[in-house]
């Protein structure tokens, strides 16, 4: 059964970005947090479907929030890691060390 984990650095940035997005309206961070489980739903149906940012990293970019997941794929292990939940203008390859 195919594992997703969240290193905790991308756990914290996507529940401070929920948090910030509820300051700016009521319930706009449980949108943000909706559009997450969405996409990380797509990203365990078929990990492999979406590009590669780097040798070993994917990206997949969130719909309806300027944010992107970027992932690892183990495959013989049946696992995707999760490195980053990073809006796409702010700091480039901020995430880069956590790999």
């Amino acid at each position: 059964m195919r594992t997703i984990t969240f290193i905790l650095e991308a756990e914290e940035e996507m529940n401070f970005s929920a948090q910030y997005y509820n300051q700016q309206a009521l319930g706009l961070g449980i949108n943000f947090l909706e559009e997450i489980e969405k996409s990380i739903h797509l990203i365990k149906e078929n990990p492999e479907r979406y590009p590669f940012y780097d040798k070993d990293i994917h990206k997949f970019n969130i719909r309806r929030f300027p944010f992107s997941i970027f992932y690892v794929f183990e495959k013989e292990l049946d696992k995707i890691i999760i490195l980053a939940v990073a809006h796409q203008k702010r700091k480039p390859n901020y995430w880069r060390d956590r790999i």
